[in-house]
């Protein structure tokens, strides 16, 4: 399934990790390279588009299924552990990547330009982890493996939406920001599509994915115009970039509570990303020849209600005027598909429940950012807030890595209790729908 999550390790992100909209650089482009540089190459957009969808299929397929794969094999006994300190691991480096990666493109002068480099770099990081990860032979080398892959679909993403703010005047961002919304889902569907006919083989599981990404990496590099700023960059200022980490929630409760419920609707989608194909292994008694077949139908069937929900929702949602029942609705949804996974006895029931948390996906994905923007503490200067409210789209990763051990193991005699860890994945999602109603400055 993919996810919210970038770095779902398992995950969306996590990761259904990236159906909500990019946020913009953290630090806007000098006045020189603005004027100079909005005059974006022909195919502009497709080229994003491509490079969005690389990435999230080198990421998505690692997260959905290969990784999965690669702990079975290295020690079948401990893969979920393996999962566990591999996705926390990623995490927690996402969550630091996020505002650094964007900090240093900006305030980067080179002869090849300020985000040239690091398109380069996330190819880089992308062949580097896709190599290390068909061919580690033990657990920290396939942690080594997982932390490249996501230091490339960070870097592509943060470098890719500046690219836009770089390139495009504000009207006419709209068409190109709808893609790279959607690079993760799409991106998950043509990963596990292109590698199911493989079935098992780790070498065309991970190798087609990392191509597409590493192409279309090189390629955005090759074409863009990337002209070097005349001023020199601001010092980078440590105490700003921290303050990306922190709204005060006494002087902002409403965007502390939006900020809250993402975080646990979230963490109840990381909890089944991060776990449903050790989960369709151990609980459903598919082989690991039969995995990607699977993990590809609960994709469609996931991302295909989403993309058909979100749309319609959003213009009811837009005639309307309201949005608060719609995300109540939303996470009751989702966590209702939770409750379904928990006890499904077989293969066409958790296909139901993939379903089912589509749907609740795709109403929450039309109407909670746009409810955030309503409540930021500074609407004249977004792009700081939006980043933050990112961090509540990827730490579940590392949250949900971090408790799901002892959910596990829970009244597990020689198994694992995946219907605990889907169950609590079912309150936190039922959790953080409710905080919705407590919002003051939105309806």
């Amino acid at each position: 399934m993919a996810g919210p999550s970038a770095t779902a390790p398992h995950g969306k992100e996590a990761t259904m990790t990236n159906p909500i909209e990019p946020t913009a650089p953290a630090t806007a482009p000098t006045s020189a390279a603005s004027t100079e540089s909005r005059s974006a190459p022909r195919g502009f957009t497709l080229l994003v588009a491509f490079a969005a969808i690389g990435a999230g299929a080198a990421q998505m397929s690692a997260a959905l299924l290969t990784l999965t794969l690669k702990a079975t094999e290295l020690d079948s006994t401990a893969a979920t552990a393996t999962i566990s300190l591999s996705s926390g691991i990623a995490g927690a480096f996402t969550l630091i990547a996020l505002p650094t990666v964007g900090a240093l493109s900006d305030r980067t002068r080179s002869r090849l330009g300020r985000r040239r480099p690091y398109l380069l770099a996330a190819a880089a990081a992308f062949a580097l982890g896709g190599l290390l990860l068909i061919t580690a032979p033990a657990v920290p080398v396939l942690v080594l493996a997982h932390l490249l892959i996501t230091a490339g679909f960070v870097t592509a993403g943060v470098t890719t939406t500046a690219l836009v703010a770089d390139q495009l005047p504000p009207d006419e961002r709209g068409p190109v920001t709808a893609m790279l919304s959607m690079g993760t889902p799409l991106g998950a569907l043509v990963g596990m599509a292109v590698g199911t006919p493989f079935g098992d083989r780790l070498v065309p599981l991970v190798g087609i994915p990392t191509a597409i990404a590493v192409v279309a990496m090189l390629l955005l590099a090759a074409v863009i115009h990337d002209p070097r700023a005349d001023r020199a960059p601001a010092r980078l200022d440590w105490r700003e970039l921290l303050g990306v980490f922190w709204v005060n929630p006494l002087r902002f409760p409403d965007f502390a509570l939006v900020f809250a419920s993402r975080l646990l609707v979230f963490s109840g989608v990381a909890a089944l990303n991060g776990y449903q194909a050790i989960f369709l292994l151990r609980e459903l008694d598919l082989s690991p020849a039969q995995l990607g077949g699977t993990i590809l139908l609960t994709v469609v069937i996931n991302a295909g209600v989403t993309m058909l929900t979100a749309p319609a929702v959003g213009r009811l949602t837009d005639a309307l005027n309201v949005r608060k029942p719609f995300v109540l609705a939303a996470a009751m949804i989702l966590g209702a598909g939770l409750l379904i996974a928990a006890a499904a006895p077989g293969l066409g029931v958790y296909l139901f429940a993939c379903g089912v948390v589509g749907l609740g996906q795709g109403v929450y994905f039309a109407v909670e950012l746009v409810l955030a923007t309503r409540v930021l503490p500074d609407p004249d200067n977004p792009a700081k807030d939006l980043g933050l409210l990112k961090i509540a789209d990827n730490l579940p990763v590392a949250l949900v890595a971090a408790v799901a051990p002892a959910l596990l193991a829970i009244g597990a005699s020689g198994g694992e209790n995946f219907a605990a860890l889907f169950v609590a994945g079912a309150v936190a999602a039922f959790a953080g729908g409710s905080l919705i109603l407590f919002i003051r400055g939105a309806r």
